[in-house]
């Protein structure tokens, strides 16, 4: 939301430690670690050759050559190259043309350049292209066991199962943490004492009704028919607009003043390496992420986690494992 336009109003904190909170935990599941477990044997399944014929989901090597009145078409030849067939490592008509025949084959098919073909002698011709199998490979998914686990580097099947209940746990918690300090953030927030500015609010609300429509328009539904599908009015949705973007204004307010009374602060040395998280993350230079994203948004995200996470440190928490 866009607050420079208006001064922040000033407010007044109302309650936000000891604030009530129930941290709701999912459980793992034995059917959720059996699952995994047999994704990461079909995701690691090694490719063993076959006699079977060439279908998708095979690796094949080949050696691959064009051919024009008989003669061999520069730059056409390819030799051993491994390709996974159904990805587009092949165009389209090779890789037609390799299904259904097994390693050691040697065939050919015909293929027409479009008519404007990026080499001029080559367009709207028809070519014959040879293809001689080297292997045709299938993945092989090991049986849950212990040779499975110890292709993963652990030393039993009991270790695998174990570290992936611990690492399923660890997100649940995570999750469940998440959840409370947004909730508490919340309740922090609808106890401030402020008068909120309502032409922002009447900015943001409207705002959001355009986006809905522009979306609406794109997809060529309207928004009466969007609201009778959904069993709603346009004003309802407007209404649900505002005590949305009310939320987000007490929310926003809150940690600034939280922040301020708590004296939580970000220094340079954790934007800098909230820089380098994101760029991690998202395998994309940190200075790619510099020019997108400013220091002072990367401070004003990191004093929130701050404050929610002061919030949830000093909440009356209640922890419950809910049911599978």
């Amino acid at each position: 939301m866009n607050t420079n336009a208006h001064p922040l109003p000033k407010v007044t904190l109302g309650q936000y430690k000891d604030l009530p909170v129930t941290r709701r935990v999912r459980p793992v599941s034995e059917k959720a670690v059996e699952l995994e477990i047999r994704n990461l044997a079909r995701n690691n399944a090694p490719f063993r050759p076959v006699s079977d014929p060439a279908q998708r989901g095979c690796r094949v090597t080949l050696d691959f050559e064009g051919f024009m009145d008989g003669e061999p078409i520069p730059d056409s030849k390819m030799e051993k190259v491994t390709v996974l067939l159904g990805t587009g490592q092949l165009m389209p008509a090779a890789e037609e043309a390799v299904y259904g025949h097994c390693a050691g084959e040697t065939f050919r098919f015909d293929f027409t350049y479009p008519e404007d073909f990026r080499v001029e002698e080559l367009s709207g011709k028809t070519a014959q292209f040879e293809i001689h199998l080297h292997t045709v490979e299938q993945k092989t998914v090991l049986p849950p066991d212990d040779a499975l686990a110890k292709s993963l580097g652990f030393d039993s099947l009991e270790a695998l199962q174990n570290e992936l209940r611990r690492r399923k746990q660890e997100s649940h918690e995570a999750n469940a943490d998440r959840l409370a300090r947004s909730a508490l953030l919340d309740a922090a927030g609808a106890n401030l004492i402020v008068d909120l500015p309502q032409d922002s609010l009447d900015l943001r609300t409207e705002a959001q009704m355009r986006d809905l429509e522009a979306k609406l328009k794109k997809s060529g539904i309207t928004l009466e028919f969007y609201c009778e599908k959904s069993s709603t009015t346009p004003q309802e949705l407007r209404e649900g607009f505002r005590r949305e973007a009310e939320r987000q204004m007490r929310c926003m307010l809150a940690v600034r003043a939280i922040a301020e009374a708590e004296n939580i602060t970000v220094l340079n040395e954790e934007v800098d390496a909230e820089y380098a998280r994101l760029s991690k993350q998202h395998d994309t230079p940190e200075e790619e992420i510099r020019k997108v994203i400013s220091r002072d948004a990367i401070a004003a995200a990191l004093t929130n986690l701050k404050v929610q996470q002061f919030l949830l440190d000093h909440a009356n928490v209640t922890s419950v494992v809910e049911k599978e």
